[in-house]
Parts: C-alpha cells; structure tokens; sequence
C-alpha cells in the first residue's frame, strides 16, 4: 500500500513535469531536462512523503503496543471494539491521563519522603564525621603521638591535614630541627586519603 503510494506520487510527479514543460512550450531538449528535472524532485517528493506517512504508521503501533504493555486498551479497560467512539475515547483516555497523574504524584511523595532521608542521613555523618575522627596512623611517618598531637591541633580529618600549611603544623606540633618528621609528606598523603573518601 505504502509503495503503491510513493510509486504514485512519482508517476504524478512525472505527470506534472511534462505538463509543465508543455504549457510552456519548450524545445524538445529543454522540454527533456525540465521533465527529468521534475521527475527526480517527484520522487524525493514521493518518497518523503512515503516515509513520513510509514513514521506516522510506526508511531502508531507504538503508542498501541505501550498501551498495551500497560493494560490500558480498550479492552482491558472494558470497552467493546465498536464502543470506543468519540466521547468514550476522550473519557477513556482522561481516565488513563488521571491515573498516570496519581502515579507522578505518588512517586514525587516518594521522592520527597527519600530526600528527607538522605539529608537526615548526611546529618548524622557529618556527626559521625565530627565525633569520629579519620585515623591519621594510615599516613606513613604518623604514629599514635603524633596522631594525637594532631587532633590535640584541632587537625583531626585527612581534609584538614591536606590543607594544612607545613610550616603552621610543624610549629603547633612542635617539631624540633633535629626530628627528621617530613610534614609535606604527610600534607601529600592526606590528599589522596581525602580524595579517596569524597
């Protein structure tokens, strides 16, 4: 049916093309290339509009086979093939619309009540964060006392250390020049700790 209809649409095309070189009388080869002209913009005219009417058809059955997925034909909603005119076309499709609406509105609760739980979680870490300090002995060069020294600094969490100023921290851990503690070191490490934790 489709290609009956682009080989149509070709065929007048053609048509159209040799009435037109006709009414304008030109010569035997102009009247040629004008019609052959014509015929090529007939056939991407037929062939566009072939594809755009099989585009249209494919739509169709789509939007037939989701409604049908999900159990919305007229059958399942208990409308006869030869009873879905008009008016129950509209109230059946405004029942199926009200439904799909109740559900938006269903998983927007939903999705509201889990919001809150994710921000009343991110609370709770923040806290846990707070209370629970990163365990700084994972930093090679930092042992018990100086983990200790550290939180005793107020540095109790990778992020802090990283950002730390090496110079600042040697003098809050009281660092003697002697001590071969290599604080840049640590500085480094502790980015990639952070890193790995965010």
């Amino acid at each position: 049916m489709k290609t009956a209809i682009g080989l149509a649409l070709v065929v007048l095309g053609l048509a159209i093309g040799f009435i037109i070189a006709w009414a304008f009388g030109a010569g035997a080869s102009m009247n040629l290339f004008i019609g052959l002209l014509l015929v090529v913009a007939g056939a991407i005219v037929g062939f566009v509009t072939e594809w755009l009417i099989d585009e249209a058809y494919r739509k169709n059955r789509e939007l037939r086979w989701q409604l049908g997925q999900r159990g919305d034909t007229p059958l399942a909603l208990g409308i006869g093939a030869g009873e879905l005119s008009g008016e129950a076309a509209s109230k059946t499709l405004a029942d199926v619309l009200h439904r799909r609406e109740q559900e938006v509105l269903d998983l927007r609760t939903q999705l509201g009540e889990f919001d809150a739980q994710l921000d009343s979680l991110r609370d709770e870490f923040e806290a846990y964060q707070q209370t629970h300090p990163d365990n700084m002995t994972v930093i090679k060069g930092i042992g018990p006392v100086y983990q200790w020294k550290l939180r005793d600094a107020g540095v109790s969490s990778y992020k802090q250390l990283a950002e730390a100023d090496p110079d600042q921290l040697r003098r809050m851990l009281d660092v003697k020049a002697w001590q071969q503690v290599d604080v840049e070191s640590w500085i480094e490490q502790a980015r990639d700790w952070a890193k790995r934790e965010s």
